[in-house]
């Protein structure tokens, strides 16, 4: 029966440890998912294909936009600018979800992988423990 409460307290030790490396590292983890997300797409073509891809369509949908005088029909119903922009934006969702999306998924899984490892193995910093210490006492 003891073994069991030394492996509760051990779990909760490890859970504290991890929520305030979380907390106190969190802008870090950010920065490594930015960077390990950027050379990701940058080493995969397709992802930069379609990526220039999108960018230009968007670049000539908001040149088109402007125009007061462009009528879209679908349906016999006119679409306004709102919905373009609504219809635009959940295609270039959807794109980037069917090609980009592996390459995201990787990369967040990776840098979770990464996140957990670095919070549970590295030391809680000295302020946050001398925090959790006095909260203790």
């Amino acid at each position: 029966m003891e073994g069991v409460y030394v492996a509760i307290q051990a779990r909760r030790g490890c859970q504290e440890e991890l929520e305030a490396n979380l907390t106190h590292y969190q802008i870090n983890y950010a920065v490594i998912f930015l960077i390990l997300m950027v050379i990701s797409i940058v080493m995969n073509p397709q992802c930069l294909v379609t990526i220039c891809v999108l960018v230009l369509v968007w670049m000539g949908f908001l040149k088109k936009n402007d125009d007061p005088h462009w009528e879209v029909n679908v349906g016999g119903v006119q679409l306004g600018k709102t919905q373009r922009w609504m219809i635009l934006s959940a295609m270039t969702a959807i794109v980037l979800l069917c090609v980009v999306g592996q390459v995201l998924f990787s990369a967040a899984f990776t840098c979770a992988i990464f996140v957990l490892a670095h919070g549970l193995l590295h030391p809680v910093p000295d302020a946050l423990a001398m925090d959790c210490l006095d909260q203790i006492i």
